[in-house]
């Protein structure tokens, strides 16, 4: 127990001399010195922020280009899938036009045999 009563009356006669005050002087050390690490700290953020701009302002370039392409694609594809449309419908339209037109004439061909054998058994 003595032990830690000498251990700790040293120790507080240690302490005593660090107790001091900051002048006006000091603080005004202290502040020019934080206010020049926080520029150097700084001026690499600031040239990155810089950088980051610019990257961003080429990749909205290149998005619009992007969009550009896809629209370019979207009409041409259009267009083709309405020339392929017109392609294919029209001939399948003639094609039932002129199979109705067949009919009628296969029709008629018939009633025109039905006649002639009808003038050919009465004359």
């Amino acid at each position: 127990m003595k032990t830690i009563l000498v251990l700790l009356i040293l120790f507080s006669a240690v302490a005593m001399p660090a107790l001091a005050e900051l002048t006006e002087a000091d603080l005004n050390k202290i502040r020019l010195i934080v206010k020049e690490e926080i520029k150097t700290e700084l001026a690499p953020i600031k040239s990155d922020i810089g950088t980051l701009k610019e990257n961003v302002a080429r990749l909205d370039g290149r998005m619009t280009g992007v969009e550009k392409q896809v629209s370019h694609a979207t009409n041409v594809t259009y267009g083709l899938i309405a020339l392929i449309v017109v392609a294919i419908g029209i001939p399948a339209w003639r094609g039932k036009r002129d199979r109705d037109q067949e009919r009628k004439i296969e029709e008629l061909r018939q009633e025109i045999e039905i006649l002639k054998q009808q003038k050919i058994v009465s004359p």
